[in-house]
């Protein structure tokens, strides 16, 4: 909470931000974009004890796109997921089309990512959720990551958006890179409900991202642990900063925190990390986050117990049609599993049912 803040309005960076007991106070200085948790639990890039130079003289470019390379999921599955050869492996001719569907998670070329306005001295969650408005900077960095879509009979993957009822909004910011689609879950876009300070209807969505976009007007630091969610657990933080008139264009300073048990991914900040043109880095880097996400303990425990339970549905399934097949006429071929099936976006079943056992795993175990 902000406990003390200085009278003098033509020194806003001269504030005593008193955090859990911890005071950080800047002189002269921009405050850092993250904060820790009080509870701990999250770490953040670059770290708080380095110092960052974001004067206008500092180096704005970061290094050559090219090397800002996608991770994949598993290369396994891609390999026999594009591979010829692994149709003809099975005497069963769905065989190869009901295994590589299994996987399709591990392979699949959809994402979805929250986004966020953090407007000067919001610091909780209500306030973050409750933004209406959207400023011509807001609506600038959103020009950068998509286009701006009607929602209304759009065709590409949607990211559980609403299509046809308008019950999501009417627009989305949507965007394809490097083959891959990308459906952004902006709060300021999705449905806001008078009377809610929750405002669940945007929660439901942005708190069932793995990863989400904050973007800050002002200099209030974003708290890491700020919104609650079993889900959520990385975000990247974006604040423009001035820049010499005579420059001309915006630069904008990117800052990380994910969970403690979230593995370090790329592409690796620049030394500052400040950009003035950064959408390859920011999409590159928000795809490699939801991937190394799913490598924390919460996500890769679940995801064993639910992987292996379909497993044994996919045996049993390819069995009994190879025994049909084979001319064992006391057996009856079952339809494809619903566990099978991915849905008709294309996002993938398995991510569906993945989310489903961790709702229901979380009441028990109370990760």
């Amino acid at each position: 909470m902000i406990t003390g803040v200085s009278p003098n309005k033509h020194q806003p960076n001269q504030v005593l931000f008193c955090i859990y007991q911890s005071p950080l106070s800047t002189t002269g200085r921009e405050l850092p974009l993250i904060l820790p948790s009080k509870l701990g639990g999250y770490w953040i890039d670059p770290p708080l004890d380095r110092l960052v130079d974001v004067s206008p003289t500092s180096s704005h470019y970061a290094v050559d796109p090219e090397s800002y390379d996608i991770m994949e999921r598993d290369g396994e599955a891609k390999i026999y997921h594009d591979s010829s050869l692994f149709n003809s492996l099975f005497f069963l001719s769905q065989a190869p089309e009901l295994i590589t569907t299994f996987d399709e998670h591990r392979v699949s070329p959809n994402f979805k990512f929250g986004v966020l306005c953090q407007k000067d001295r919001q610091l909780t969650e209500e306030d973050i959720l409750g933004n209406n408005e959207e400023s011509e900077e807001f609506k600038e960095f959103l020009s950068i990551l998509g286009e701006t879509v009607q929602l209304q009979g759009f065709t590409g993957f949607r990211g559980g958006l609403d299509v046809c009822h308008g019950q999501t909004g009417s627009e989305a910011v949507y965007t394809s890179f490097r083959g891959r689609e990308i459906m952004f879950h902006v709060a300021t876009k999705l449905p806001y409900t008078e009377g809610d300070p929750q405002q669940l209807q945007r929660k439901r969505h942005i708190g069932n991202d793995i990863v989400a976009l904050v973007c800050q007007e002002g200099q209030t630091p974003f708290l890491s642990d700020v919104i609650k969610s079993h889900f959520l657990h990385c975000f990247i933080v974006v604040r423009r900063i001035q820049r010499q008139e005579e420059t001309g264009g915006a630069a904008y300073q990117v800052s990380v925190t994910a969970r403690e048990d979230v593995p370090p991914f790329g592409p690796v900040l620049p030394d500052p990390p400040v950009f003035t043109d950064f959408r390859e880095f920011l999409l590159a880097k928000l795809i490699n986050a939801e991937i190394s996400c799913y490598k924390a303990e919460q996500f890769s425990r679940l995801e064993l117990r639910t992987r292996s339970s379909l497993l044994e549905n996919l045996q049993a399934e390819l069995f009994t049609r190879s025994q049909c097949m084979m001319g064992d006429q006391s057996l009856i071929a079952v339809p494809t599993s619903e566990g099978l099936r991915g849905p008709s976006e294309g996002s993938g079943g398995f991510i569906e049912n993945f989310k489903v056992n961790v709702c229901i795993s979380l009441k028990y175990l109370h990760v």
